[in-house]
């Protein structure tokens, strides 16, 4: 049967939207500008720290950085995968953070790409460059004649160390995702001028 329609004429086929329409393209000038702006930031912090600090002290804002890139790791999944539900009755019956954490999952590509993509992978570059600067420190005071060995293994270290608490991050991530969320969530709420007034009601 002809599925024209009375003027003899077929309809026309809707067009897909194109891939560039998809695109938010504020969210990724936004994103742009602040990674190079806490990228900046960030790494003009280490290296005025590091020579000030000790090698002890140094490898204390190595693990800081790392660490920062792991939290922030463990939050952009635990957002990309909570399911929003049970903030939905939360945020109904006025529970504090139960909006915020509402906000936070109904956003979660936005925020999956700041902890992950921005404060994660800066993280992981300026713990990258903060470690060949303690390896520099290293060989220097040492004064080893050859100290590559020095440089590969604290930067291996860095990796492997990296790696390994982004996987137990993972593990907390998928199987915590609603009390992480919820965590953030309610210290987000302190900043938030609406939530301030709003007493917390008692969960179940």
């Amino acid at each position: 049967m002809d599925n024209s329609d009375k003027g003899g004429r077929r309809p026309k086929k809707q067009k897909s939207p194109s891939f560039f329409s998809l695109v938010n393209w504020k969210w990724v000038a936004a994103a742009f500008l602040s990674s190079i702006s806490i990228s900046i930031v960030l790494s003009l912090l280490s290296s005025e720290l590091l020579s000030y600090l000790n090698i002890f002290f140094s490898l204390l804002i190595l693990m800081l950085f790392i660490l920062v890139g792991v939290v922030f790791d463990i939050i952009g999944l635990a957002v990309t995968t909570t399911d929003v539900a049970p903030f939905n009755s939360m945020a109904a019956r006025k529970v504090r953070g139960g909006k915020k954490a509402v906000k936070l999952i109904k956003n979660a590509d936005r925020v999956s790409s700041f902890c992950n993509d921005i404060i994660g992978d800066i993280c992981g570059v300026v713990s990258g460059a903060t470690a060949a600067a303690i390896a520099i420190k290293i060989i220097e005071r040492s004064g080893m004649p050859n100290g590559l060995w020095v440089n590969l293994v604290i930067c291996g270290a860095v990796s492997a160390l990296t790696v390994g608490l982004k996987a137990i991050g993972k593990a907390a991530g998928l199987n915590y995702g609603h009390k992480i969320v919820y965590a953030v969530a309610l210290m987000l709420s302190i900043f938030d001028k609406e939530s301030k007034h709003t007493p917390r009601k008692k969960q179940k």
